[in-house]
């Protein structure tokens, strides 16, 4: 099935499920556990199984073994927005409560269709995540380790993301050197080959809980797809040495991890589904230089699975700039281009790519 329709028809049945749904339900529910903090978590979780329904709990959605409607009861106190104690006690294995619950229907429902989404999608955009720690109050970079390795998990084990991880793999690029940024990673993603730049920032304000704030930037042209930020719910006294003050803060801050990657993710998936039903595709900027037939350079692009429409921004001689809109993921078609060149007679030729931007120059020429 291709990635248009599967938005289609999970944007439709997403609709549907919320024109049915109000914003909140009261949910009467009880847990067990062996003590109070576990049948109260129980029961959280029974409240939100109950309003997730038998139209979401019958979907048995797996992939490498993640079941998204596990998933969702799993994190189930983030949808409870208030709750009432109606009755708790001891029992003979442990404790019980009953608690009156209302769950935001409308956040469940939103949240289960993105991870729906992104477990049946393949080819998911590549993620660099790194630390930032560039306020004032943040957290500095090297002491954010931890949480960024969270962070990546989250998106890599649970949402089925590529995932480069900048401080487990920074090794790996010796070409780079200091603390990655923006900048720098549109510098050097030739190396790095990433699609999307999710940074993580942990603040730390006086007399008030640490904040984790998250953002994604596509790498191709700068353009800032979502942000999120979310108040800790642990309150991290500033007392101590700073070494241990923001180790406990990332302590505090990794639940959040969870939340914040996915309003991230269903960003990401926004933005995707935008430009695809504006039937415009993902855009591109595909520079020809030096080459002698250009007008057969346009019938190829024109040619290719995927092509939605382009526009020739400049043209002069043997050089052209064209602006490229397709369905297709930038790898797979810049793999695209370069075959149909080929196969069009084009034999020498160099080519590069660095985010949406691809460049191909006739024959060998130096300096390219």
């Amino acid at each position: 099935m291709s990635l248009e329709k599967l938005y289609s028809q999970v944007v439709a049945i997403s609709l549907a499920i919320l024109l049915a749904a109000s914003t909140a339900f009261a949910v009467e529910a009880t847990g067990d556990g062996i003590d109070r903090q576990q049948a109260l978590n129980s029961a959280l979780r029974t409240a939100v199984e109950m309003q997730i329904g038998t139209a979401v709990a019958s979907d048995s959605i797996v992939e490498s073994g993640v079941l998204v409607r596990d998933e969702i009861a799993s994190h189930s106190k983030g949808y409870v927005t208030s709750y009432k104690v109606l009755g708790e006690g001891p029992t003979a294995d442990g404790y019980a409560i009953t608690i009156d619950a209302v769950v935001d229907s409308e956040l469940l429902y939103s949240d289960y269709t993105t991870l729906a989404i992104l477990q049946k999608m393949s080819g998911l955009p590549r993620l660099l995540i790194f630390g930032s720690g560039a306020g004032f109050d943040s957290v500095p970079q090297e002491s954010m380790k931890e949480l960024v390795h969270a962070v990546s998990r989250t998106f890599s084990e649970k949402f089925q993301f590529e995932v480069l991880d900048w401080p487990m793999t920074r090794a790996k690029y010796s070409e780079i050197e200091g603390s990655m940024s923006l900048k720098k990673a549109a510098k050097f993603n030739r190396l790095l080959k990433a699609d999307y730049v999710v940074t993580v920032e942990l603040e730390l304000p006086r007399d008030a809980n640490p904040v984790m704030h998250m953002t994604c930037v596509r790498i191709s042209d700068g353009l800032k797809i979502g942000e999120v930020r979310r108040p800790v719910e642990q309150y991290v006294s500033l007392s101590g040495k700073p070494a241990e003050v923001y180790r406990r803060a990332v302590e505090a801050a990794k639940p959040e991890t969870y939340w914040a990657s996915v309003r991230i993710a269903r960003e990401l998936l926004d933005n995707m589904e935008s430009e695809l039903d504006r039937g415009k595709g993902f855009r591109y900027s595909l520079t020809f230089l030096g080459f002698p037939e250009l007008p057969s350079v346009c019938s190829v692009l024109e040619d290719i699975p995927g092509f939605v429409r382009k526009e020739i921004k400049r043209q002069k001689g043997m050089n052209m700039e064209v602006t490229y809109w397709s369905t297709l993921r930038a790898e797979n078609l810049f793999k695209r281009i370069s075959t149909a060149l080929k196969d069009d007679g084009v034999e020498k030729f160099q080519s590069r790519m660095e985010g949406r931007s691809m460049k191909f120059r006739w024959q060998n020429p130096e300096g390219f």
